[in-house]
């Protein structure tokens, strides 16, 4: 190879190297400015977060600068900063996030923060400042941000509200009440429930009578019952009831233009059921029961506007509605009854709205509730008797079971009903003392209800599906295993004697007062 060549080799190979060390140099080069860079980052002071209230002052010099201050809060501390040249003070909104450098200048605006306490609003005053509550119901007089200026903030409204608590920044939206309200068309009709014929008369004149004949009603200047109160003891069938009188509304239709007729198109109209549960209302937050009920009511209110019977079910009413003053429920009762009167007033106004109240304990209602003009039809909804009591079995015991050959489904009611009160030793469950201090034998029979009737049933349909699984083929339904199912219920009630309070026991079955129970053992009926 020439010298030539040798020297023109050497020369690709220390521009190769070049070429190389450049490429390094540059790589270094970028990773030191971006270096340079996180470090200019990091060693910048921390920014802080504040809310705007107000500018201060503000004007332009003769050199075209801005000056300007504003008065801002920083936790629970309130000052006056500069505003940095860069950030237009014409712009700055009250309520707004701001925030300031290091030396306590606003350098920059940002939107309202979205979290923060919220406090329900008490009263509007006429200037747009605003009475707000906490959960104890300790009041703060507050002023609006300004993207609230022209919101119409109404009572029991909820916000948001800055740290310091001095200014509501955003209008939360209402509280869905779905929890607390079903709303609903029941299924249960009127030919579901046994052996209350006559209650079911009195409420259906009550209650469909003024809906779909709404006409006559105003011929003879009569105006319909506000409300009406099923009270009597637990499981008769007072939630029954109330869902067939909604159920009825929806089926039959009422009179929506008072011409006296219910026509296709008033038919087609469906009616509301709004369920409401009395023990859930009560809140321990001051203040929020009211709000429900005011939620509730006005529920009712709009779907009544839409031209919609209405029926309001309030479900344990003693519950919810107890006599002011009686010391039970830390007296919270004393601004819920008034609540509830002043809604109940309300509907006086209003067409197609029907309050139902259902109560175990109507001694414990307030009497401002039951009086006349309010609840005005009170129906009782007692034990059932034996001919009722065969009524409601039919519903459960049909022809179209499996039944034991040669028997009906009436022959089987006839026994299991007779089974069930018969007033001998076999089924005492309990010895009672009376206010007068005289004992007194409970049997069964004393204790019956509508819905013990049907779980007698369902256990002899259990048995029956439990026997029918082991042999492979349907077991009928036969007096032996109805017989069984009764004595199953008469053991778990006698049992359950021995742990009852006698007095409440008493008042929520709907009997005379009792002082002291002396329960019958298995060991005692036994020796008998």
């Amino acid at each position: 190879m020439s010298e030539a060549e040798d020297l023109a080799a050497l020369n690709d190979r220390l521009m190769a190297r070049n070429h190389a060390l450049a490429e390094a140099l540059s790589r270094a080069g970028k990773e030191l400015t971006k270096a340079k860079s996180q470090l200019a980052q990091l060693a910048q002071p921390p920014l802080t977060f504040a809310t705007m209230v107000k500018v201060d002052s503000s004007h332009i010099d003769a050199d075209g600068v801005q000056h300007a201050s504003a008065e801002v809060i920083s936790g629970t501390r309130r000052m006056v900063v500069p505003v940095a040249a860069n950030v237009n003070a014409a712009r700055l909104t009250a309520g707004a996030t701001v925030m300031l450098n290091e030396k306590l200048v606003l350098v920059e605006q940002r939107d309202s923060d979205t979290v923060g306490q919220v406090r329900a609003v008490k009263e509007t005053l006429d200037d747009g400042r605003l009475i707000v509550a906490d959960a104890s119901g300790n009041p703060t007089l507050i002023r609006r941000a300004g993207a609230l200026a022209h919101i119409t903030i109404s009572q029991g409204d909820r916000v948001i509200v800055d740290p310091s608590v001095r200014l509501a920044l955003e209008v939360l939206p209402v509280e869905e009440d779905k929890d607390l309200v079903l709303e609903e068309t029941p299924d249960v009709s009127f030919a579901d429930i046994g052996g209350l014929d006559a209650e079911i008369s009195r409420i259906r004149d009550a209650v469909q009578l003024p809906f779909q004949h709404r006409a006559l009603f105003q011929r003879y200047d009569l105006k319909p019952p506000k409300g009406v109160l099923l009270y009597g003891p637990p499981g008769n069938g007072k939630t029954m009831i109330a869902k067939a009188v909604a159920n009825a509304l929806c089926e039959g239709g009422y009179d929506a233009d008072g011409d006296g007729t219910v026509d296709d198109s008033e038919r087609m109209v469906k009616g509301v059921f709004l369920s409401v549960k009395g023990p859930e209302l009560l809140n321990k937050y001051v203040g929020e029961s009211e709000r429900l009920i005011r939620l509730i009511f006005q529920r009712a209110r709009e779907r009544a506007a839409e031209g919609r019977p209405v029926v309001v079910f309030i479900d344990e009413m003693d519950s919810l509605l107890r006599t002011r003053g009686s010391g039970v429920s830390s007296d919270v009762e004393t601004t819920i009854v008034p609540q509830f009167l002043s809604e109940l007033d309300g509907v006086e106004s209003l067409d197609n709205v029907m309050v139902i109240g259902a109560s175990n304990r109507v001694d414990m209602i307030d009497p401002a509730v039951l009086r006349p003009g309010r609840l005005d039809v009170k129906i009782r909804i007692g034990r059932p008797r034996r001919d009722q009591a065969m009524a409601i079995v039919s519903h459960y015991l049909t022809d179209d079971l499996p039944l034991e050959s040669g028997v009906d489904a009436h022959a089987l009611s006839a026994v299991l009903v007779r089974d069930i009160y018969e007033t001998s030793e076999r089924r005492h469950i309990c010895d009672v003392q009376g206010e007068s201090g005289q004992w007194s034998a409970l049997f069964l029979a004393d204790v019956v209800s509508g819905a013990m009737l049907k779980n007698i049933v369902d256990r002899a349909k259990t048995r029956a599906v439990k026997q029918s699984i082991e042999s492979g083929e349907d077991v009928a339904l036969t007096i032996p295993l109805l017989a069984a199912a009764v004595e199953d219920e008469f053991q778990e009630t006698r049992d359950s004697m021995a742990d009852v309070d006698p007095e409440q026991w008493s008042r929520i079955n709907g009997m005379d007062p009792v002082r002291r129970i002396r329960p019958i053992m298995q060991s005692d009926y036994s020796q008998r």
